[in-house]
């Protein structure tokens, strides 16, 4: 009983781990291939079901620098981390999700207030600023990006958040990156049964797709893998 106690309190925290503006990396598996690099947030790090797909499908344990509850800035972090790689071949990031769920302005009304699009453009430059930032450092081959899904439940409010950042945001940056940058968009792919009881994450089905998703824009676009 007290094992089971003590799972269940581990569970509780792994939950408000992720939930909440802290971060924690929960899946950090060792890496046999450093020259392909994982930055990101929950979507990749709370199961590892991504990591473990993608290995199945090229052979290789990519390195994973992302973490559950990142945000942005972090995540933006993360990436300063891999580009000291000299030998970097190929970014898979996602991230910005948790701007929108987690921040301080209400992603929520309908229409999106002003502080919610000041948080969407705030991702955006970033995101720009991490694609220069690839470019500067001579990476190789590509990113390719993992843009968010649409959220169900108690989250679902913030879809049109989510949809703004694809009509609004996302043209732009992907449109004038100095590198190869490929926006994968899963929305129509993602339906509410790929989703956790937390309205938020991807069941291991779900991250199923998610992977081939990434897989086969590796290998549509012949991106080092």
């Amino acid at each position: 009983m007290k094992m089971l106690r003590f799972l269940s309190a581990l569970l509780m925290v792994a939950g408000l781990f992720a939930m909440t503006g802290c971060s924690w990396d929960f899946n950090n598996p060792t890496p046999t291939e450093w020259d392909v690099q994982i930055v990101g947030d929950s979507v990749f790090d709370l199961s590892g079901d991504i990591q473990k797909v993608l290995k199945t499908k090229s052979g290789k344990m990519y390195k994973d620098r992302s973490v559950s509850g990142a945000k942005i800035a972090a995540i933006d972090s993360q990436l300063a981390t891999a580009l000291n790689r000299t030998t970097l071949k190929t970014v898979i990031a996602d991230g910005g999700a948790n701007d929108i769920l987690q921040g301080s302005m209400d992603c929520n009304a309908d229409p999106l207030t002003q502080g919610c699009i000041d948080v969407i453009d705030y991702v955006g430059d970033k995101m720009e600023n991490m694609l220069d930032d690839m470019y500067v450092r001579g990476l190789d081959d590509a990113c390719v990006w993992l843009g968010y899904y649409h959220v169900k439940g108690a989250e679902l409010e913030k879809n049109e958040a989510i949809d703004y950042c694809y009509t609004n945001a996302y043209p732009a940056i992907f449109g004038s990156s100095p590198v190869e940058a490929y926006l994968v968009d899963p929305r129509p792919n993602i339906q509410p049964v790929h989703i956790k009881s937390d309205d938020i994450h991807p069941t291991y089905d779900g991250s199923v797709i998610l992977a081939n998703m990434i897989w086969n824009v590796l290998v549509a676009n012949n991106i080092y893998r």
